[in-house]
This record gives structure tokens, C-alpha cells and sequence, in this order.
């Protein structure tokens, strides 16, 4: 195990016992009604934990895509209810391209701008998390070849409240012809999806540390709740559930791993796909299964359940759905002809 290795495990387990002090309901309600947790945020200023995929030279931890799962996951487990996962993109493209990155949580819009002959961003109603709680907006904007990594002020931004199933408080934003606070030429580490593929796999590691929290209590429902004398979990159909909740969080932990070891290996896109893809199924089945073991005081405001829930299907279209990835997996591989499909798969 490599040192790396070793400070993101380190740094994931620091972060669970973090967030089980701090992510209360009353913070999660403030932070869905569109209040930003200061205090926790502090404290994960304090770790460094924004900085951890920006390199050593530059001020952060280097750690790699694979050593940060962890940590994204622990997310999902908590529904930690900060842009934690996308201020640490933002920071390290950021820091690929040279250029300084302003204090405080960021917002990544994954959607390419335009870029006119003047080097000013226009876009139109960017459906951006977080986006009322940051002061800064990373983008890669495009024109005729020419691709900028750009940092927007949230300020200059018209923006209207966006509705969520999740209650993650965001923005539609619209830029209309507006300069940069600062912008670089796209590092090569990025190709021609911009950040998507980067918050795609964020995404799939949060919806596997959401379906390890939702399967953690289904167990401990189905050992306390009784129903005709017994712990509904003794019952033959509540245990198929549970089972099937089980194999499709393993499954989905995998598939969030794989991801951002693609990431390290230079393959962002297949492995954004298949992370989004397989855990997105995942995600589609277990809440469904994860009710149906509640029944109705899972669909309740006052139990817990909902939050993961409603952020699985909040996440599972941001970065844009399995659906969307299987289309564009499926023409990427067609278009690579299928001598390179094998070489593709275990490279």
C-alpha cells in the first residue's frame, strides 16, 4: 500500500467521525432551505481536504483520483451537505492550468461555455449545485478550438433558484457575455467533455457511499421493527430485499472505484461511463427495494431515509444519467471498430 494510499484512507476515516459529529437533521434541513454548514465547512478548510488532489508543489496533498474514493464516498454516506467533492475538482483543474484558486467552496459547471472573439463566457440557464453558496463558478469555455479553463465570479451571473428532488440548493445560471476573473488554456489532463467526466465519477462515488448508508438502515429496520411478534427481518421476502440492496452497494463501490482509477490511468471518459452507468442502476434499484423495506415511514419527513434517497436520484442525473453515458459508450466504441474493444476493456 502506497503512502498515498495510505493518507486517503487516513483521511476518509477522519472525515467519517467528522461528518457523524456534524451532519445533524437540523443541518440538513438549514442546508436544503439553502444555508451552507460554516462551521463544517471550516473544519474541512482546517483538514485541507479541498486541496487533497492538488498537487504537493502547489500547496495540497497530491493524493490520486483512487486515493480520494474514499473520501467521496464518505459523502454519500453522510449526505454531507457541502461542495466538498466539487471544490476539490475545481481546485486541482485549477491548478493543472496554473492559475490561483479564490478561498472558500466552489461550484463546476459541467456543461461547455461558449467563448466569443473578446474571451468573454456566455451560457444559458447552466444548471449548477451549490451555486448561491459559492462566490466562484470553474468552467471550461470553447470557441473555434480554442478551449479555456475560466473562473466566473457567481456575481456576475444572472441566476434563478433551481428545484431539485434532492433539495441540494443550486442555481440555473446565465452568462451573458461575461469575462473571466481569470482563465488558462484547458490543462491536457481534461479532453473534450470538460469536467464531466470528473464530477460524473463524483457523483457514482457518492451514490455508493449513499447505498452503503441506505443499506445500513434497512439492516438495523428490519432488526427492530416488529411486526406479528417478530423483527420484520426474520420474514423471507424483507431478507430478499436487504440481500439485493447488499449486492447492488458492493456492486456500485466497485464500479465508483474503477472510475477514479480510470481517472489516474488517463481513460476519464470509459471510466466515467461505466461508473456512472453501473451504479446509476444500482441507485434506481435500491431505492425502490430500500422503500418497499420502510414502507410508509420511509417516505415520512421525520425519518432519515428520504435524504439518501432523494439525493440517489438528484445524483444520478447530474453528470448526466446512465442513459446519456450508454449512448455515448456505445458510439465511442463503435467508432473504435471492434479490434479495440478487448484492448479497451483491460488496458
Amino acid at each position: 500500500m502506497s503512502d498515498n494510499m495510505n493518507v486517503g484512507a487516513m483521511l476518509a476515516d477522519q472525515l467519517d467521525r467528522l461528518f457523524q459529529k456534524s451532519v445533524t437533521r437540523q443541518v440538513l434541513d438549514q442546508a436544503e432551505a439553502g444555508t451552507l454548514p460554516r462551521a463544517l465547512w471550516d473544519e474541512l478548510e482546517h483538514m485541507g481536504v479541498p486541496m487533497a488532489l492538488v498537487g504537493e508543489d502547489a500547496g495540497g496533498v497530491g493524493l490520486s483520483w483512487a486515493d480520494a474514493e474514499g473520501v467521496w464516498r464518505a459523502i454519500g454516506q453522510h449526505a454531507a451537505p457541502v461542495p466538498l467533492g466539487e471544490t476539490m475538482i475545481a481546485r486541482w483543474a485549477l491548478a493543472a492550468a496554473g492559475l490561483d484558486a479564490p478561498d472558500g467552496p466552489l461550484a463546476v459547471a459541467t456543461e461547455l461555455l461558449q467563448l466569443d472573439e473578446a474571451g468573454r463566457a456566455r451560457a444559458t440557464e447552466l444548471a449548477v449545485p451549490w451555486a448561491d453558496q459559492c462566490t466562484h463558478v470553474v468552467a471550461v469555455a470553447a470557441r473555434a478550438g480554442d478551449a479555456r479553463l475560466c473562473l466566473l465570479r457567481r456575481a456576475d451571473a444572472q441566476a434563478e433558484r433551481e428545484s431539485t428532488i434532492g433539495r441540494i440548493p443550486g442555481a440555473w445560471l446565465t452568462f451573458d457575455g461575461v469575462a473571466p476573473a481569470a482563465s488558462a488554456p484547458v490543462p491536457a489532463a481534461l479532453g473534450p467533455l470538460g469536467l464531466l467526466p470528473q464530477v460524473a465519477v463524483l457523483r457514482a462515488a457518492q451514490m455508493a457511499g449513499c447505498l452503503d448508508r441506505v443499506l445500513a438502515l434497512c439492516v438495523e429496520y428490519g432488526n427492530t421493527r416488529v411486526q406479528f411478534g417478530k423483527p420484520i427481518g426474520k420474514f423471507q421476502a424483507i431478507q430478499h430485499h436487504i440481500a439485493s440492496i447488499a449486492e447492488q452497494a458492493a456492486a456500485a463501490q466497485v464500479a465508483g472505484l474503477l472510475g477514479c482509477r480510470s481517472l489516474d490511468r488517463g481513460k476519464a471518459e470509459f471510466g466515467a461511463a461505466v461508473a456512472k452507468i453501473r451504479v446509476g442502476q444500482s441507485a434506481a434499484t435500491c431505492a425502490a427495494l430500500a422503500h418497499a423495506v420502510f414502507g410508509a415511514m420511509g417516505v415520512t419527513d421525520e425519518h432519515t431515509l428520504h435524504f439518501f434517497t432523494r439525493r440517489l436520484w438528484q445524483w444520478r442525473n447530474e453528470g448526466e444519467s446512465e442513459h446519456w453515458w450508454s449512448e455515448r459508450l456505445g458510439r465511442l466504441t463503435i467508432a473504435a471498430g471492434g479490434s479495440a474493444l478487448w484492448p479497451n476493456l483491460v488496458s
